[in-house]
């Protein structure tokens, strides 16, 4: 099972779950066929890091909400300031027309 989980980085220990139960079984079955021994089925059921990959994984995900919540407010200020500006550019084209229209009549 260390040798299986020891080739994936961490993050997809956890999504690739049945993947690892299929090469578990396939290693223990070619190591216990000479017993006669046959094994059906393996499944992890909880993964536990150590305290230390714990943290950093909490930050990493921190780190992503927070550039993710930072690229979604900066893409807001951009609307806002397109809008702004699409405002001010038809204020002026229709003070320009209230303009022209008071010089003709």
């Amino acid at each position: 099972m260390r040798s299986e989980i020891g080739k994936l980085k961490l993050d997809d220990t956890f999504e690739e779950r049945e993947t690892l139960n299929r090469n578990i079984v396939n290693a223990i079955e070619l190591e216990a066929r000479e017993w006669g021994i046959s094994a059906l089925r393996y499944e992890i059921k909880d993964i536990e890091p150590p305290n230390n990959i714990q943290k950093s994984m909490i930050l990493q995900a921190e780190a992503e909400r927070k550039k993710r919540a930072s690229i979604l407010a900066s893409e807001g200020d951009k609307l806002a300031a397109i809008n702004i500006a699409e405002a001010e550019k038809l204020a002026q084209v229709l003070k320009a027309e209230g303009t022209a229209e008071s010089l003709i009549v």
